[in-house]
């Protein structure tokens, strides 16, 4: 009987502490080493050309998101894998106070209510339409210099 409750005392012990010492959800659990860009695949190196000159000094955790993106690249259209590589471009561009800001405004921004969310998305593609409407102005202003400096 006393063995028994010996036992039963020590693998309580024992769950105790494998619950004591299991990560909290402010620990980060290590990501396992991810492939240099030598060693990716073509098609992953492909996908993940902008970055390419970036790629081995990115840490384990950015290559590991980055190779989930690329897993998804081959079900992308055509339309979707040029905005994903120009995003890619613009991001590898950035310096790392730029990227940090740039994650900072990110979850700002997923934590604005439904009605924000969606006024800030209006202001956005307005700013676009008016950058686009200033490229359209610009192009035919250059078309009409060109007319009068051949005439």
């Amino acid at each position: 009987m006393a063995k028994k409750a010996a036992a039963g005392l020590i693998i309580g012990l024992c769950i105790a502490a494998s619950a004591l010492a299991a990560p909290t959800s402010g620990t980060l659990i290590a990501i396992p080493p991810q492939p240099v860009w030598s060693a990716l695949s073509i098609e992953q190196r492909t996908a993940l050309a902008p970055l390419g000159n970036e790629w081995d000094r990115l840490d384990n955790i950015q290559r590991r998101k980055w190779l989930n993106i690329a897993e998804r690249y081959k079900q992308m259209s055509p339309a979707e894998r040029e905005r994903l590589q120009d995003r890619m471009r613009a991001w590898a561009l950035l310096t790392p106070e730029q990227r940090l800001a740039a994650r900072e405004k990110f979850k700002d921004f997923n934590q604005l209510a439904p009605e924000e969310k969606e006024n800030v998305k209006q202001k956005w593609q307005a700013y676009l339409q008016q950058k686009e409407e200033e490229k359209r102005r610009a192009a035919e202003a250059a078309v009409t210099e060109s007319g009068e400096a051949a005439q």
